[in-house]
């Protein structure tokens, strides 16, 4: 009888699990050092710590880093790049864009496929989708024998207006998977079907480049987790916030880059439900990296095109920004002054104070020092630091700067959250939006113990703390429903588009993804369809996404749809002209399949408690440079109506989260710690 319901994030240094009991309708969480050697070690020591078999579990979603990593560290597969002759350069040249244009050490990322390895094919389609050139059958059968002999292990095919017309790409795989079966395919059409050509290239090899990873990643996984009595199908967190299953997930790695930082998002956006709380900034802070993403009016912020280490994205995925400072982080010295991050001690050997042999000094190191972590009851008293091992570390710092232990721990720390202040700054201030508007959901191993101190260089006066902060991006996965994203180019002017050529769009696209959704069984009366439109102003680059609320195009839609864009960016730019011409750009289908998730949760007990709260001990923590005596509670003895002050430390089994003078703590009906600042 199957029974529970797991979600598994994979981190830089550790694996979260978060088991959902539907029996006793209960959470059991579980976070254990990540096993970078082989990821799908971690995940089975973790699944076997919550479920002795497998066959009870009923529904699995999974974060994986596989994809992300490979890219990331340019250990990704030898690509070939498949493309229409004479545009043989489109990859390399890329755009003339300077992101940093008043830096004179700039250089362009290496491209992720020499040119060596870009071959040409004889055929042309043209913009329209004619073909105006067919085929060339003999030569490519001379490429494909080429690309076998060189020892390729994934092809990408990306052909001058493939988005269009996709038959020769759709040719050009059969051909290839007739003589090489083992060699994984990437077609520009199924990756991204949208126009720019250097875009749609871009995607398509980065999905080639991470394809064999990630496809012998998960088959390992099946293979695994079936031995051990898992039935159902492993579904895969995307990084447009919906899952899919393994098997699709094979095919489109791309959408799993983002899967396991995405899994915090979605949760912050069902807990912003469940608080009444519409405009969230979410951290997710662990032991490797810090994300940042937000939730606006209730929406998560997703975006149609990204780049990653500045290569483009063309595929939807929830804006997440990402820099290198986490628990792990490591400080350093360069020209006389500290520096923390982005290198980080991950997993193996871990800060100093894990005692696995890491002797530089990182942000966990310091956080032990000044005392807001506790020696015995990290990991719920599952894993004992080594206070003597990171006062050393850091001393071998301080002594180069010559200052004190305690004020250099402070130091990293500092440095650490103004970093981390930065990161949000980028993703509001940067684009006009007021980060004192918003909550900060904190969440991650060391997320809370950083999000107070964060949010007061920002001046927000509003931090929530989850109750499953530790293990909430996994948590998170488990409030998902399956997504498919669908997109045609569709260029005209808004006013003059052939409305039936817009509707058979809208047709053939949803009918492409109720296959994608019936593939991955879900039933027809749990799927859902959203149509949108990229839309902007003439002569203009960017678009804004507008959702359509009418099934029938006719002139009057389009004027609704004109009316919703000048508004929408009035409030994304801050201006608009509702006198301009504008044309549409692509024509969206997103598709969602409804999943059996747990019940909206209830208050715990109908009543605040009007117990008092019980310290586990009180112990001596430096804030500002100064020891003071202060309480360490625990969520075990918190309840809904307990509210206490700062300074205090509240210790969970997950994470520690660190309260400094001047705010105000509330348990409020769902467990979640509500902080806010006093007024002064």
């Amino acid at each position: 009888m199957t029974r529970y319901r797991l979600g598994i994030d994979i981190g830089g240094t550790f694996t979260d699990l978060v088991l959902y009991d539907k029996k006793e309708k209960s959470y059991q969480t579980e976070k254990i050092l990540t096993t970078p050697r082989n990821l799908s070690d971690g995940v089975i020591e973790g699944m076997q710590n919550l479920v002795e078999n497998f066959s009870e579990i009923d529904y699995f979603v999974h974060g994986t880093t596989a994809g992300l990593n490979a890219f990331l560290e340019r250990k990704g597969s030898s690509v070939a790049l498949l493309v229409t002759k004479g545009f043989r350069d489109v990859y390399e040249i890329g755009r003339a864009n300077r992101p940093d244009m008043y830096s004179i050490t700039y250089r362009k990322p290496e491209p992720l496929v020499k040119r060596r390895n870009v071959f040409e094919v004889e055929e042309r389609v043209l913009a329209d989708g004619t073909i105006d050139t067919s085929l060339n059958l003999s030569q490519l059968n001379d490429v494909i024998d080429e690309i076998i002999e060189s020892g390729f292990n994934s092809v990408s095919v990306s052909l001058l207006h493939a988005y269009k017309n996709p038959e020769h790409e759709t040719t050009i795989k059969e051909a290839i998977k007739q003589k090489a079966p083992h060699i994984s395919v990437s077609l520009s059409h199924e990756i991204a079907r949208e126009w720019r050509e250097y875009e749609r290239t871009s995607t398509t090899v980065i999905n080639a480049y991470v394809a064999p990873i990630v496809e012998n990643y998960l088959a390992s996984l099946e293979k695994r987790t079936a031995q051990g009595g898992l039935e159902g199908d492993l579904y895969i967190m995307q990084s447009n916030g919906g899952v899919m299953t393994s098997e699709v997930a094979k095919k489109m790695p791309i959408q799993t880059l983002m899967s396991g930082p995405v899994g915090g998002a979605v949760g912050s956006l069902s807990l912003g439900k469940m608080t009444d709380y519409k405009n969230l900034i979410c951290v997710d802070m662990g032991g490797t990296s810090f994300d940042v993403s937000l939730v606006i009016d209730g929406e998560p912020d997703v975006t149609s095109e990204t780049s990653l280490e500045e290569f483009p994205i063309l595929t939807p995925m929830v804006n997440i920004h990402t820099i290198g400072a986490g628990g792990g982080s490591i400080s350093w010295i360069e020209g006389g002054g500290l520096r923390v991050g982005p290198k980080s001690a991950g997993a193996d050997p871990g800060p100093a104070c894990y005692g696995n042999g890491g002797t530089q000094a990182t942000v966990t190191d310091a956080n032990l020092v000044l005392g807001r972590l506790d020696e015995e009851g990290f990991l719920g008293g599952n894993m004992r630091l080594n206070r003597d091992a990171a006062y050393k570390a850091i001393k071998e710092i301080a002594d180069q700067l010559g200052l004190g232990v305690i004020e250099t721990a402070e130091g990293i720390c500092d440095i650490a959250n103004a970093k981390m202040a930065d990161a949000i700054r980028t993703l509001t201030v940067s684009k006009g939006i007021d980060p004192r508007d918003f909550a900060l959901v904190a969440f991650g191993g060391a997320g809370p113990m950083h999000a107070v101190l964060i949010a007061d260089l920002l001046g927000i006066k509003k931090i929530l703390i989850p109750t499953v902060a530790g293990t909430f991006s996994a948590w998170g996965m488990l409030q998902t429903d399956i997504r498919h994203d669908a997109v045609r180019t569709f260029v005209s002017l808004l006013e003059q588009s052939d409305k039936q050529k817009m509707a058979s769009l809208f047709e053939e696209m949803e009918v492409e993804t109720d296959n994608i959704l019936t593939q991955q069984r879900v039933k027809q009366e749990d799927m859902s369809f959203q149509r949108t439109i990229d839309i902007r102003y003439v002569g203009q680059e960017y678009t804004v996404n507008v959702p359509l609320s009418v099934e029938i195009i006719d002139e009057q839609s389009i004027d609704q749809i004109a009316g919703l864009f000048h508004e929408m960016h009035g409030k994304i730019y801050g201006h608009n002209n509702p006198e301009g011409v504008i044309e549409a750009v692509n024509l969206r289908v997103t598709g969602y399949g409804k999943l059996e998730r747990e019940a909206e949760r209830s208050e715990e007990s109908g009543v605040k408690t009007e117990t008092d709260i019980v310290a586990r001990k009180n112990k001596q923590i430096v804030w500002n440079g100064t020891e003071l005596n202060t309480p360490v509670l625990t969520t075990e003895h918190l309840k809904y109506g307990h509210r206490f002050y700062g300074p205090a430390i509240v210790e969970d089994p997950r994470t520690t989260t660190v309260i400094p003078s001047g705010y105000k703590v509330e348990v409020d009906p769902l467990g979640n710690l509500e902080i806010t600042k006093e007024e002064v």
